[in-house]
């Protein structure tokens, strides 16, 4: 079906500039910028469509259905596993504009809510929202980088998503274009095809119909996920208009393309503080982790010995205690803070921990921001360690419930040492969603295979805790080989129907979802 020639024709290029208002470009330098994205591939596409409006969506999704092409959607670029790479047309929203904007902040008795475009950079929403005295609590740590579009695509969530929940509790509408052309507003139920409103009822019965795929969906529900479609969102509503939003957000891409988004907000939390604590042994920081959310915290990151040596060695005023230490940042919000300190530190006297400092609270503003900046800096850090070494997003992304943290740690730590690979271990501990950046050579002879061992394993222990390959940086063709042993075959059965449903000829970022290629395929030096 899809062209894969490695050049573009002149004809299609022609044919879209005649169709668009916005930019085709075909040029080998915007060809090869948009060959990569923040994973590990590199994939030439034939050409990169930048639409004005949703009219040139529609117009360029009608021409690669003429000519059987892929058309992958592609924002920021920001994403780790591969989903904004495809061969056939990249259809780009960046920040750049011009489906990068705000259109409007409404205000009624139920708050705040934002309408935006997919490019709009998550950071300058934030800056809007906090203006306002509101913030959008689905907050990546890659906000300064990320797109709105990359957002939704991916099921993004955060740091915040303990106490919050992901961005998908906080879209209440979608407009998108569909592979076949159709515009979909899903705040207007009757815009949307009524064959999919019973291709979609259909599944709804059929999960309802079967124990074992609506058990694991609901014991499933709540959990940190953004792997596969969000079959669970036919389980929360009755609504189709709701069906439809809710399968969009983490589909990649691969059901529509979205254009508009209406968010809605939260009141910026009134009091924040801060608590550092350091431990000897990263499982038994892992072990702290279950009650330190049952006192109320609004945030636990969890940063490995490692990755503090590589952070202290750019920022030497980081101040950590002497010998192999690990650390846990643990965010009290609220009037109720103080108390809710005064609870973890008596958490900590009764699980008998063995911590290699007194933990140390920090309430200052720019004290504070100091440290979630340095949280933030993390990655950039990891990746320009060293150029011997690269930190490849293979396995960076996994998640467990919480209660398996400590043992999940455990396991990761014995697999990297058999393996013999270094590793930089963090992320946001109290939704047990950990960030595994693995050092290898990038002239080892061996490191496709090396890949796939670390691939297997991290994601063979994580299913033993009834894990996830990805919690919130979405699928993408690193993940896609792996979606069935998290789902099993009757529920990833189910997903294909959904993607037919949507996309019966396929053309929307083939391989994003279901696997075309092997995990190693069109590998990009380190």
């Amino acid at each position: 079906m899809t062209l894969t020639a490695a050049e573009p024709s002149a004809a299609l290029t022609h044919e879209l500039r005649a169709r668009l208002r916005g930019q085709v470009l075909d040029s080998p330098e915007a060809r090869r910028r948009f060959s990569t994205d923040q994973s590990l591939y590199a994939v030439p596409p034939l050409l990169v469509a930048v639409p004005r409006d949703e009219g040139d969506i529609v117009q360029i999704l009608a021409v690669a259905q003429e000519a059987g092409l892929a058309v992958t959607p592609r924002a920021g670029g920001s994403g780790t596993a591969g989903a904004a790479l495809g061969r056939g047309i990249v259809l780009h929203c960046g920040k750049e504009g011009p489906l990068n904007r705000l259109l409007n902040l409404t205000t009624d008795q139920a708050g705040i809510r934002a309408t935006v475009e997919p490019g709009l950079l998550h950071g300058d929403l934030q800056q809007a929202l906090r203006a306002a005295g509101v913030f959008l609590p689905a907050d990546p740590s890659s906000g300064g980088i990320c797109l709105l579009g990359g957002n939704l695509a991916t099921k993004a969530s955060g740091p915040h998503e303990l106490r919050h929940g992901a961005i998908d509790r906080y879209t209440e509408s979608l407009r998108l274009v569909t592979a076949s052309g159709a515009v979909i507003d899903t705040a207007d139920p009757g815009s949307i095809p009524i064959a999919l409103v019973d291709g979609l009822r259909a599944i709804r019965r059929d999960i309802l119909a079967s124990s074992a795929s609506h058990g694991r969906l609901l014991a499933r529900l709540d959990r940190k996920i953004a792997s596969g479609y969000n079959l669970g969102g036919l389980l929360r509503s009755e609504r189709p208009q709701d069906w439809v939003t809710q399968l969009l957000i983490g589909s990649v891409g691969t059901l529509g393309v979205i254009t508009q988004a209406t968010l809605r907000t939260e009141p910026a939390p009134a009091g924040h503080a801060t608590t550092l604590l350091y431990f000897r042994d990263l499982a038994e920081a892992g072990a702290a982790v279950p009650a330190l959310v049952a006192g109320g915290a609004a945030a636990v990151e969890i940063i490995n010995h490692r990755t503090l040596q590589i952070v202290t060695a750019r920022r030497p005023d980081l101040v950590v205690p002497d010998g192999e230490v690990h650390m846990l940042l643990v965010e009290s919000v609220g009037v109720d803070r103080h108390d809710q300190i005064e609870r973890l530190r008596a958490d900590l006297r009764a699980g008998g921990y063995r911590l290699a400092a007194a933990p140390r609270t920090v309430e200052d503003a720019a004290d504070q921001e100091a440290v979630w900046a340095l949280r933030k800096a993390l990655l950039p850090a990891i990746r320009n360690f060293s150029p011997e070494w690269r930190a490849p997003a293979i396995v960076n992304d996994v998640g467990v419930a919480v209660s398996g943290l400590a043992p999940f740690i455990r396991d990761v730590e014995d697999i990297f040492d058999r393996l013999g690979v270094p590793a930089a271990i963090y992320g946001h501990a109290g939704s047990g969603n950990l960030h595994l950046r693995p050092f290898v050579r990038p002239d080892d002879p061996h490191l496709r295979d090396l890949l796939h061992r670390l691939a297997d394993q991290v994601y063979g222990a994580a299913m033993r805790y009834d894990g996830t390959i990805t919690a919130e940086h979405g699928m993408g063709r690193a993940r896609a080989p792996y979606l069935a042993l998290e789902w099993g075959e009757a529920l990833t059965a189910l997903m294909r129907r959904v993607k037919d449903l949507f996309d019966p000829a396929g053309i929307l970022n083939p391989g994003a979802m279901f696997p075309l290629a092997d995990l190693t395929d069109d590998l990009r030096p380190l």
